[in-house]
């Protein structure tokens, strides 16, 4: 028994201490994943990242009725919407990450063409201008690409067409020339991007009159405004209606200009940029209200609430339009409303 309890002594020493327990890990932080860039003039990102080095161009597209349906205005960035000679409007169409070989029909441009395009880029295509448009185009530093200067950016369609509806762009092949001529990106901040703001109301229809003959409609449908003029849907050539996630309406003082009219004798309207005026933003099937202001040519159209909070877009495209407020010889009107 002696022996038999001395075994056991022994045994259990030569278990020692129970094992160690394994030392805590320092717990590790956890980190939110780098959100990708995105394009600065649309909040998306973009298709290939490569695209948010490429210069943005801008390209004149007409808006009569005989240039119906037209090309590329859907893959645009922003789209600005200005009144021209005999009451009709012309859009100028922004295109950064967004891209398509036929942009058009391209028609000419006017004197406060450069206020809106230098924001964004430097590069305009355009079918010609008079020579007092030309002239201000040079003096506001734009790089003009008409059918002759573009080095095939610009075509006709159907090939050797002398049609005044039938010249279109390349828009890649725009941004070529705007590369070999070192016009740089677009600026980063020039937008805010992100949920709607607090204060916004109900809007389901915006009614714009640039004249009191013609009616353009945007109605909240399927998750964006869709576009309808003269009471149809306004088509593009690819089959699909118009349409953007973000409207803005900005009220702009129009006179008559003096100096310049077109072939018919109409004078040009001339559209007051520098200035400030009432501005909304349409998004998300509500209307947020505030003001625009425009500091000088080449500065960005400046857009905030009543407060100085900044515009908040979602993501996607802008169409900004150009009305004439009731100040101007010029006059135009608007309204927007719940059903």
């Amino acid at each position: 028994m002696a022996a038999l309890a001395a075994l056991t002594v022994l045994a259990v020493a030569c278990g020692g201490d129970d094992p160690a327990e394994p030392e805590a890990e320092e717990p590790v932080a956890s980190q939110s994943p780098t959100p990708d860039p995105t394009c600065p003039l649309t909040g998306q990102v973009p298709e290939h990242p490569s695209d948010l080095t490429k210069p943005a161009v801008a390209v004149k597209i007409e808006n009569s009725p005989q240039a119906r349906p037209q090309s590329g205005l859907e893959e645009a960035d922003i789209v600005f919407e200005e009144i021209v000679e005999g009451g009709i409007t012309r859009f100028m169409a922004i295109y950064h990450c967004g891209v398509t070989d036929q942009a058009g029909p391209v028609r000419s441009a006017r004197f406060d063409d450069p206020k809106l395009a230098l924001p964004f880029t430097q590069v305009l295509a355009f079918s010609g201008a008079n020579a007092i448009v030309e002239r201000e185009l040079s003096d506001q530093g734009i790089i003009s690409l008409d059918e002759d200067s573009a080095a095939g950016a610009l075509f006709r369609d159907p090939p050797g067409s002398l049609e005044v509806h039938s010249l279109y762009a390349d828009v890649a092949a725009l941004k070529k020339t705007a590369r070999r001529e070192k016009v740089e990106a677009p600026a980063t901040d020039l937008f805010t991007f992100g949920e709607l703001q607090d204060g916004a109301k109900k809007a389901r229809t915006v009614t714009l009159h640039f004249r009191a003959t013609n009616t353009i409609e945007y109605k909240w449908e399927g998750g964006s405004w869709k576009r309808y003029e003269a009471g149809v849907p306004f088509m593009s050539a690819s089959g699909s209606q118009i349409s953007t996630p973000n409207l803005v309406v900005m009220q702009v003082d129009v006179n008559n200009s003096q100096t310049i009219v077109d072939v018919a004798g109409n004078p040009s309207p001339d559209i007051d940029l520098i200035n400030k005026g009432k501005a909304l933003l349409f998004r998300d099937g509500q209307v947020v209200k505030g003001v625009w202001s425009m500091a000088d040519a080449g500065e960005p159209p400046v857009f905030e609430t009543k407060d100085g909070t900044p515009f908040v877009f979602g993501e996607g495209p802008i169409w900004i339009e150009l009305v004439p407020s009731k100040k101007g010889s010029v006059k135009g009107a608007f309204a927007f409303s719940k059903k």
